[in-house]
């Protein structure tokens, strides 16, 4: 059995020959796909984390999601409402006959390059996206003869515009877009690393930080500390195989990171408010 990754979502767009999907959303648990994603508020407040980014969104403002990047939303406000386009980079991507593919897609979708992950309503370009966003809902929703053509359409007008903006972006602020790279590269190789001993000193020289200001940072983007965030991570995934696989709770615990029992048993509790052998006998009682 292969190791799944934590908080990996298998989402599931309904027709392979045009891989897209809108919808609208509640708050969004923290997860990660292979697919891209815009997040558009329609209406309210929420509070939106994209790796190691945490910003306050209002009506008319917008996210971007690359592939793989963790994500997730929290309301801040009852009336809010997102409005999510999730689809394949082969939705956007060119032939490679043209310039458009080399000189503005590749760059991004393989994270050479990095977007800007948040669009402020006060930009004259997020009015124009706003309405392409609604145009595209509408194709979408009435599924008319052509609206495929015309879907695509408006997400190409889409990014062209954001790749105004990410370039005026880009030479407005280089050096907190280099920090935001690197943190979010962190952020995936301790996913990647999770059950692995990770020290704040390889974590901060890997960000190019002292511990110290590394600690600061990293608690102020994630709202927790390196460790919180390790533990987090280890158990959610002991979770999951509490409940999909009947391991040994002592080998769930050294597989996710926990070679001491009596401590994984302790941390899972302050966690999940449950201890692992109750979340095993609730999985054995439904069956599963």
């Amino acid at each position: 059995m292969s190791r799944a990754t934590p908080y990996k979502e298998q989402t599931v767009l309904p027709d392979r020959g045009f891989p897209i999907n809108v919808f609208f959303v509640g708050p969004i648990p923290h997860h990660w796909h292979d697919h891209i994603e815009w997040i558009y508020v329609r209406q309210g407040t929420a509070r939106i984390q994209v790796d190691a980014s945490f910003e306050t969104l209002s009506q008319g403002e917008l996210v971007f999601v690359n592939s793989k990047q963790l994500h997730g939303t929290d309301w801040l406000s009852e009336d809010a409402k997102l409005l999510c386009i999730v689809f394949n980079e082969a939705l956007v991507r060119g032939s490679g006959l043209d310039v458009t593919e080399h000189h503005y897609f590749l760059p991004y979708l393989h994270q050479r390059s990095e977007w800007p992950a948040v669009m402020r309503k006060d930009h004259p370009i997020t009015g124009e996206i706003g309405e392409a966003f609604a145009r595209l809902v509408e194709e979408f929703g009435r599924k008319a003869p052509g609206y495929e053509l015309l879907v695509k359409a408006e997400l190409l007008r889409i990014f062209g515009l954001y790749f105004r903006y990410a370039e005026q972006s880009a030479r407005q602020n280089s050096s907190l877009i280099r920090q935001s790279n690197e943190f979010a590269a962190l952020l995936h190789m301790i996913r990647d690393r999770y059950d692995q001993a990770i020290s704040v000193k390889e974590a901060a020289e890997f960000v190019r930080l002292s511990p110290n200001h590394f600690c600061r940072v990293f608690k102020q983007l994630t709202g927790k500390t390196l460790v919180e965030y390790v533990h987090l991570l280890r158990i959610n995934e002991a979770e999951r195989l509490l409940l999909d696989t009947d391991w040994p709770v002592t080998e769930i615990a050294g597989r996710v990171g926990f070679p001491n029992l009596t401590y994984f048993g302790r941390v899972f509790k302050k966690l999940k408010s449950v201890s692992p052998s109750a979340v095993r006998t609730a999985a054995g009682m439904r069956g599963i």
